[in-house]
């Protein structure tokens, strides 16, 4: 097929606007390689690109941040094929990329330039994300077909061209001129109007998407250049009102509801297999107990919206998670339960005695550990007072249904797809005004503004009482809960002076990212805030080269595609030996172009230098899920009265069981006299 020379980004008349100098020569084509889509030539290249992103964060972007847990994906692996390579390039960016060229310098298709720069420049900030230096001054999208090497871009170069890219895209959106044709009537990101003023707001709109995704950019550059990242958040920041500031303005194109041609990637693996399937724990994303110490620790009403509750999608049928638990209740003095029930009953100290008892109950949200079993040479401890009965692992469910899975919302068949929000913003403008001093407010406004958007997107009530917690108010810390292995504790250390402060700024901004994996992912690799553990495994055997059977500090990057080593080859090997440059920590393994190399963005992961003394060799782990301790209270009159207040019983054996599944399982301490 012959290629035509240029493609058109939208057409504005019953459709989406088209590029008038090549309309008729594709529509006389008799190859009529795009005649099909020309008219909806950007809303198909949104779809892709919301369908491969959206591919990238279930395999792997929600597993990298840590947000969620995939029982078939815990184990390192690497994609050597073209797969998001060949998509982004040709699927997405060669449409786009001809479309910029065609508008290039036009009157009256300024606005329509800006919306596939700004297109164009998310797509290749994705890129370098995922892999690194990428080809983008000289990629293969124009000019010589003959032409077979294609100069990779260094990352420092990759981000320069990137702002550059936002730059003129933000400069050149005109959302004031009334009456203008240089509009998107059937606007694929926010929204299909037929009302001008309307599209001119979605103009103001796409220029906030791009100065908000500026900003973002430019502070990812900072571990390459801080001069770079300074310059251009300072441009960013000279109209902070073209920064997202309304839930409104969250940038989240949506999928349709057509089975068959316009749905969601997540309910075409998730939910649509429901339908004629069941629910598999190790192919459902459920909550990861890391991101979960957060959540429990500082009473995050987000976690409703976040994930479901345990056992949503079981019947009544099947067991509910439960969590053993110690509680103390009123001394049973009963001849058959209390070898000294005479002198209890006689010496009128009754009323003061109390036993501790162990009980069984349900809990509301359960997290998934990414790897059930322990690793190989590590061991459970020992009960106190045993030398045979091992502690047990609170986390183990008793049914499929237990964990606490991706609420539906994220991955319904119309689902959005998020890309910045307005949390985004208004961390970003924390940190710029922490780090550079940029902005009309303080970082702790900036601060609070971002927790109050994010609770505001979600619709979720409390955030007053959150901000007051130490921890999550301003120059606080808060201790938080350990994981159930006692490998992680959920701390926020705020009152560390500037550290401290973009600590609390990270945290949150991670904790509002939720389900945007690439985000979470790129937050933790370029400042280390949340300092996660490594994966662990049990010996499991991998392709990746590299791998080590106890743990990983997985991953890094994504590899290059195969391909490139013989059908680009001398650019290929530049690029790897720049990646090897750039890196704060490089490894040799797969010559250089490895799952394991930090990219260029990031900084070193601070667990690396200490990994090995912590946990290879015998490590006796002692079992304790402290995030559900006395979830309901310390004693039984504590838990009766939950039960009854959220049950609507008024029999306590009936409200315990409705409410709570309760189980009375064994006593500890027999009738001992409290002060």
């Amino acid at each position: 097929m012959k290629k035509i020379a240029y493609i058109c980004l939208l057409a504005f008349i019953g459709g989406l606007f088209g590029c008038v100098d090549k309309f008729e020569e594709v529509n006389t084509n008799g190859n009529k390689m795009y005649e099909a889509e020309l008219p909806n030539i950007f809303a198909g290249t949104v779809y892709r690109t919301m369908n491969t992103v959206a591919e990238f964060n279930f395999m792997n972007g929600n597993l990298f941040a840590r947000y969620l847990v995939l029982g078939f994906r815990t184990t390192p692996s690497q994609d050597e094929g073209n797969g998001y390579y060949k998509k982004f390039y040709v699927d997405i960016l060669r449409d786009l990329n001809d479309c910029e060229l065609e508008y290039e310098g036009k009157e009256g298709f300024e606005n329509r330039s800006a919306i596939a720069k700004t297109w164009k420049a998310y797509i290749y900030y994705v890129m370098v994300s995922m892999y690194g230096g990428i080809p983008m001054s000289d990629a293969m999208l124009v000019g010589n077909s003959n032409k077979r090497d294609f100069k990779y871009d260094t990352e420092l170069e990759v981000y320069t061209n990137i702002l550059k890219l936002l730059d003129d895209a933000v400069n050149l959106y005109d959302p004031e001129t009334p009456y203008t044709a240089d509009v998107l009537m059937q606007d694929p990101v926010f929204g299909i109007t037929t009302n001008t003023s309307t599209a001119l707001t979605n103009i103001a709109k796409w220029r906030k998407f791009a100065n908000t995704l500026r900003l973002n950019v430019a502070m990812q550059s900072q571990n390459l250049s801080m001069d770079l990242a300074r310059e251009n958040a300072a441009k960013a920041m000279e109209h902070e009102d073209w920064l997202i500031a309304s839930v409104d303005e969250i940038v989240q194109p949506q999928w349709g509801t057509d089975r068959s041609a316009d749905r969601s990637y997540y309910w075409d693996r998730l939910l649509k297999p429901l339908e004629t399937g069941t629910l598999s724990d190790s192919t459902f994303p459920a909550l990861g107990e890391y991101f979960a110490t957060y959540l429990f620790s500082y009473n995050d009403p987000r976690i409703e919206a976040y994930v479901e509750k345990s056992n949503a999608r079981g019947t009544a049928a099947d067991k509910q998670f439960q969590f053993r638990d110690t509680i103390t209740r009123p001394h049973v003095c009963d001849v058959l339960e209390c070898p000294s029930w005479i002198t209890h009953m006689t010496d009128g100290l009754n009323r003061f005695r109390r036993d501790s008892i162990i009980v069984g109950h349900s809990v509301p949200y359960v997290p998934l550990r990414e790897q059930i079993l322990l690793p190989v040479e590590w061991e459970a401890a020992y009960r106190p007072g045993s030398t045979t009965e091992r502690v047990s692992d609170p986390l183990n469910t008793r049914s499929v249904y237990n964990p606490s899975y991706v609420k539906e919302e994220f991955i319904k068949i119309d689902a959005k797809f998020r890309i910045l929000n307005w949390a985004d913003a208004c961390f970003l403008k924390a940190e710029a005004k922490t780090l550079f001093g940029l902005g009309s407010k303080s970082a702790q406004e900036y601060y609070e503004d971002g927790i109050r958007a994010s609770f505001a997107q979600y619709d979720v009530s409390g955030v007053e009482e959150y901000l007051a917690q130490d921890g999550i108010k301003w120059g606080t810390d808060g201790i938080g809960y350990k994981d159930s292995r006692g490998l992680y504790q959920a701390n926020i250390n705020g009152s560390n002076g500037q550290n401290g402060q973009l600590e609390q700024i990270y945290k949150q901004r991670y904790i509002a990212d939720y389900f945007n994996g690439i985000e979470g992912w790129n937050l933790e690799r370029r400042t280390r805030a949340m300092s996660w553990p490594p994966f662990f495994s049990r010996g499991q055997s991998s392709q990746v080269e590299g791998i080590n059977t106890t743990y990983n500090f997985w991953t890094e990057r994504m590899i290059y595609p195969l391909s490139e080593t013989y059908q680009n080859k001398v650019e290929y090997y530049k690029a790897v030996d720049n990646l090897q440059k750039a890196s704060p920590y490089a490894r040799s393994e797969r010559w250089g172009d490895n799952v394991w190399t930090s990219l260029g963005f990031a900084k070193k992961d601070p667990g690396v230098d200490t990994a090995d003394d912590l946990y290879l060799g015998n490590k006796v782990i002692f079992y304790r899920a402290e995030y559900f301790e006395h979830m309901y209270g310390t004693t039984y009159e504590e838990m009766v009265d939950y039960a009854k207040r959220v049950s609507g019983e008024t029999n306590e054996n009936k409200a315990l069981i409705k409410a709570l599944d309760y189980e009375f399982i064994s006593e500890i301490t027999n009738a001992y006299l409290i002060d």
